[in-house]
């Protein structure tokens, strides 16, 4: 054993020592400069070894156990469907080196036809396996396999995977039973590219009818391109304001009415029609673009370029039917914008706007400690409900009254809050990014708590674009003379990206055409479908990951296509178990012709069965205010529109309860959930030091 053990270690030591002699003779400069004229050929060589290797070899993969162990598994019979819808998504370099090893090998002899003789003479000089060693090394270290990863990873898709599986013969027969359902889902593929035109302005038939001008009003916060656009809207005949969030809508709806403009406002949770109006105030998904205006205003359309909801004001832009369009958007969404109105060969102008009140780092706060330096008139920002809560209750403990704003909150709820805080009721307000949006409060001075967020994915440090616009929102125009901004912890950073140019985005979100969903097919496997396409120049697909899981969920309950369809145009968050088990009990009822009882349900989440004095009370209260949002759509879409009242009325009992609750000022710390003892807000843990070190010594006895 150990004459074994000897041999194999004198063969790497001596393998080790040939590599170092050949690197000393490494043709850098030769490599770059073949690199530069054959990447393509060497990506190629890769990605024919890869799929040689999917129709001639077994294939193994790695999962965890339920254990969470790392195991190696081969793909069988019962997982090739799943492993070529997932192998696209999963490539990386590692992945790829370790399913195909012959890899180098085909770089080696991909290489040996190079037309170069320095790197010829280097390829013969010493043994191949020496030679692929140095190469590989090359490749990692200046990064260039990132390269031929993503080459590969555009190249494969799910038919490809499948097509080598099928003349492989470890799986051939496998794979030749799910031959009648790939065939679907390529015909699928090939009518929706097909149906999908190079030119995406050509999917808004009715809005190519119209010679729209456009008026596009360029700055940052606090710059009075929203007013401007506003102003016009409200001069004529017919108009609509579309917004981000349903609080604008709210808020602008509110301004025309008091203003003498009749305006009615529509949102996905609640629609107010006002005898006589002739003017709209919506949030952007609920844009009908059969409907035709003189006037539209657009606000926050650098949100085109958002993961998940872009897709809307991409359509508003290609596809609203108005005469004039004011467009209000950050600097960084210019180009953009320029390239998507030119693309429908309509006119438009650019104004440019500065900001009211200049915008400063608060140098003697750079060393911002909390709560002690926090002071009347300030925004703090956090990045989660939790931790709104979590600060708000430690500032109403030193008794310094606060409003609080987050997105799960009835924007009735938030309108209220927003209100105190301008009225001065409150002293501060802590808030998520969602008071970035257009709303305008007397901020002083915005400290940023925290700096980084969780985006859905994962978590990640703030961009530039989204410190500058929180940022902004401090000094408000005709109350401060100067916004400031400051920091807990990371002033630096923030320093750092309020300064730095912003970065023009090159990227807008397209939707998927809501006739497409009519074609064959499930409507998951559309929407997948859909995603998997390369998007035209310019445009991207963004994330359909949350709706295609809808979509499966209620597909697994009965696969009714006409109903999903309606279904999907109703928000559902399938994270939330308690709203989303009312979403499905309410598909499988309509599935089955069954009229659901709405009343019960209102009964089951009705405000009165909540005690406004108990810990979570607040997260109860939201839990209901989803459903009964839920309850208003459905209904305006399946119900009786006489029971929308009843609906409104309830959720208006839930926004009360909760007045009363944020009214007290007396937001519950968070505590240890085995001794009760009030916990930090910074703190990580829902245990305190002490418990766990009780538990860890438990541990080990």
């Amino acid at each position: 054993m150990n004459k074994r053990r000897d041999h194999y270690a004198v063969r790497r030591y001596k393998f080790k020592k040939e590599v170092n002699l050949a690197k000393q003779n490494f043709p850098t400069d030769a490599m770059e400069e073949y690199w530069k004229r054959h990447s393509m050929t060497i990506s190629k060589a890769v990605y024919e070894t890869f799929l040689d290797t999917l129709a001639k070899e077994r294939v193994f993969i790695h999962r965890s156990n339920s254990y969470g162990a790392d195991i190696k598994q081969e793909v069988h019979n019962g997982n090739i469907e799943k492993f070529c819808k997932i192998l696209p998504e999963k490539i990386n370099s590692s992945f790829i080196f370790e399913l195909s090893p012959q890899i180098p090998h085909s770089i080696y002899g991909a290489m040996l036809e190079a037309d170069d003789a320095v790197i010829l003479d280097f390829m013969t000089s010493n043994k191949e396996k020496v030679i692929s060693k140095l190469i590989m090394n090359y490749l990692r270290e200046t990064k260039k396999i990132k390269i031929i990863t993503e080459y590969i990873k555009n190249s494969l898709n799910e038919q490809v995977i499948y097509d080598q599986l099928l003349i492989n013969p470890h799986y051939s027969r496998s794979a030749g039973r799910l031959k009648g359902s790939m065939m679907a889902k390529k015909l699928l593929a090939e009518n929706i590219e097909s149906s999908t035109p190079d030119d995406y302005t050509m999917l808004f038939p009715l809005a190519r009818q119209i010679n729209r001008r456009f008026i596009i009003h360029i700055g940052p916060t606090n710059s009075g391109k929203t007013y401007q656009a506003l102003e016009d809207l409200k001069l004529a005949y017919s108009g609509i304001y579309l917004a981000p969030l349903r609080l604008l809508a709210y808020e602008q709806y509110e301004k025309m009415n008091r203003e003498g403009v009749p305006c009615s406002m529509i949102t996905g949770e609640e629609q107010i029609i006002m005898p006589g109006s002739f003017h709209q105030s919506s949030t952007i998904e609920m844009l009908d673009l059969n409907e035709e205006w003189d006037v539209a205003v657009i606000d926050e359309a650098q949100m085109a370029a958002d993961l998940q909801r872009g897709g809307f004001w991409t359509n508003a832009i290609l596809g609203i039917r108005a005469k004039v369009i004011h467009i209000c958007a950050s600097p960084d969404a210019e180009t953009a914008l320029k390239r998507m109105i030119s693309s429908c060969s309509d006119s438009y102008e650019v104004v440019y706007h500065d900001r009211k009140t200049p915008l400063v780092m608060d140098e003697e706060a750079a060393q911002f400690t909390f709560p002690n330096d926090v002071r009347p008139g300030d925004a703090l920002i956090v990045f989660s409900r939790k931790d709104v809560h979590a600060v708000a209750a430690e500032l109403q403990q030193k008794g310094i009254s606060c409003s609080i704003i987050y997105g799960s909150l009835p924007y009735d709820v938030r309108h209220r809050e927003a209100q105190k805080y301008a009225d001065g009721e409150t002293e501060v307000v802590v808030a998520t990014d969602a008071i970035g949006m257009g709303m305008n409060l007397p901020i002083k001075r915005i400290v940023f708590l925290q700096t980084v967020k969780f985006d859905g994915n994962s978590e990640r440090t703030l961009t530039s674009s989204e410190v500058k616009q929180i940022a902004g929102r401090a000094g408000r125009y005709g109350l401060y003379d100067t916004g400031y901004v400051t920091s807990y912890y990371d002033f630096e950073i923030i320093r750092s990206l309020l300064e730095s140019p912003l970065i023009p985005i090159n990227k807008v979100m397209i939707n998927i055409p809501e006739d497409f969903l009519e074609k064959e097919g499930t409507v998951s496997a559309i929407l997948e479908t859909w995603n998997k396409i390369p998007a035209a120049s310019y445009y991207d697909k963004g994330d359909i990951s949350e709706k295609i899981s809808v979509a499966k969920e209620l597909e697994d309950i009965e696969n009714n296509k006409e109903l999903i369809r309606k279904f999907l145009r109703i928000p559902a968050n399938p994270d939330n178990k308690e709203t989303f088990r009312i979403y499905a009990e309410y598909y499988m009822m309509a599935v089955r012709g069954i009229e659901p009882d709405i009343y019960l349900t209102m009964r089951e989440f009705d405000a009165e069965r909540v005690d406004d004095k108990e810990p979570n009370a607040l997260q109860r209260l939201e839990t209901d205010s989803a459903v009964y949002d839920f309850l208003y759509a459905y209904t305006r879409m399946f119900g009786n529109a006489d029971d929308l009242s009843y609906i409104l009325e309830g959720k208006r009992r839930i926004s009360d309860k909760m007045f009363v609750i944020l009214d007290r000022q007396e937001l519950s710390r968070r505590k240890c959930k085995y001794c009760g003892r009030e916990l930090g807000w910074t703190y990580k843990y829902s245990l305190c030091q002490e418990c766990l070190r009780r538990n860890r010594i438990r541990r080990r006895r």
